[in-house]
């Protein structure tokens, strides 16, 4: 990454079409959500999850909504330590943006990071810098999810924490989480290698993803504050599930629940625009594996998801359209922090 106190990268072209696909992907899930409400009050076996949602506090939900707030808050938090070297207003609109994309389109996570990815490259933004920095996001983000499986999966097996205490429920999802870490570290270590001894196209492709990998660990082993971020991210998203089930006027132990959250979050990872559904699902399903009743279980994740959904999707629309208003202004970069040495993959030094 470059030296000098800023550089300027060249002005591109509007974001048309990413705002076509925020807007059409709005319109859907307002349908989803209609009908989803319809089929609450027409089918008799879901009866019992309509009455529990019109006997919902509004004050659980008023708080499930400010910790959302703050859940995407977190996520605007590490987005902005992450690309630091960026203009404030313009990567917060794009990290908000990024949010949107996560509601609304397909994959997850990816999603976002794939909208990201266009709006900077728009900017003129190399291409292995964008895959390096939004790598550092996306495994930042997961670290936090791993390491609470890890802990929580531990806590109730060992009986620290309230719910189930078998193996399968328990200890296995935590050795799956310490596998993926091995398995994370030990590929990136491995994509380094290869990518410095081989120059076959895979190479090239994997260099930049090795390197966020090594990003990833430098910020970690810098501790700036902004790293609870990631950390408030998941956590007051949780929260907020939790507070959904408290509206309804049943909490299942915390343990049991952040269990279930973490599971059946997985199913996200299915290119369903919102997740619709397939999240739902696996949300429901995981939620009543660890001992949560399914009618309180259902009427909770449909005030959790609605809001989950409607609040980050809004709120990113609106910054993705503020965001358009400055893509064709002058992109001045902030100077490089001493220890940000990432440099492409085909050249040595630093460049941005």
């Amino acid at each position: 990454m470059a030296t000098q106190d800023t550089e300027t990268l060249p002005e591109q072209p509007s974001a048309a079409q990413p705002a076509r696909r925020l807007r059409n992907s709005l319109i859907g899930l307002a349908i989803v959500v209609v009908f989803v409400v319809a089929l609450l009050l027409a089918v008799p076996g879901l009866s019992g999850v309509a009455h529990a949602l019109e006997h919902a506090s509004a004050g659980w939900i008023g708080i499930a909504i400010a910790l959302e707030y703050l859940s995407c808050l977190g996520y605007v938090l590490l987005f902005l330590l992450v690309f630091y070297r960026g203009p404030t207003r313009l990567t917060a609109r794009l990290a908000w943006s990024e949010l949107a994309a996560n509601s609304l389109l397909p994959a997850g996570g990816i999603g976002g990071l794939g909208l990201g990815a266009w709006v900077l490259r728009q900017r003129g933004v190399p291409m292995w810098r964008i895959a390096e920095r939004s790598t550092a996001v996306f495994f930042l983000t997961s670290a936090v999810s791993i390491a609470a499986l890890v802990l929580v999966g531990v806590g109730l097996g060992s009986g620290v924490l309230a719910g189930p205490h078998d193996f399968l429920r328990t200890y296995l999802p935590a050795l799956v989480g310490v596998g993926a870490i091995a398995l994370t570290l030990g590929g990136a270590a491995w994509a380094h290698r290869f990518a410095e001894h081989s120059q076959r196209r895979i190479a090239r492709l994997l260099a930049p993803i090795a390197q966020g990998v090594q990003t990833t660990l430098t910020i970690l082993r810098h501790r700036d504050w902004r790293l609870l971020g990631a950390v408030g991210y998941w956590a007051f998203d949780v929260a907020t599930l939790v507070a959904a089930f408290a509206a309804v006027g049943h909490v299942p132990p915390v343990g049991g629940v952040v269990m279930g959250y973490l599971i059946g979050q997985q199913a996200g990872a299915l290119p369903i625009p919102g997740g619709i559904g397939a999240v739902d699902g696996g949300l429901l399903g995981a939620l009543v594996l660890y001992h949560a009743p399914i009618t309180t279980t259902a009427a909770a994740l449909l005030i959790y998801r609605t809001i989950a959904l409607w609040l980050p999707a809004l709120l990113g629309t609106i910054a993705f359209l503020l965001l358009r208003r400055g893509l064709d202004e002058p992109l001045l970069l902030k100077p490089a922090l001493p220890y940000d040495t990432a440099a492409p993959p085909d050249q040595g030094g630093s460049v941005s």
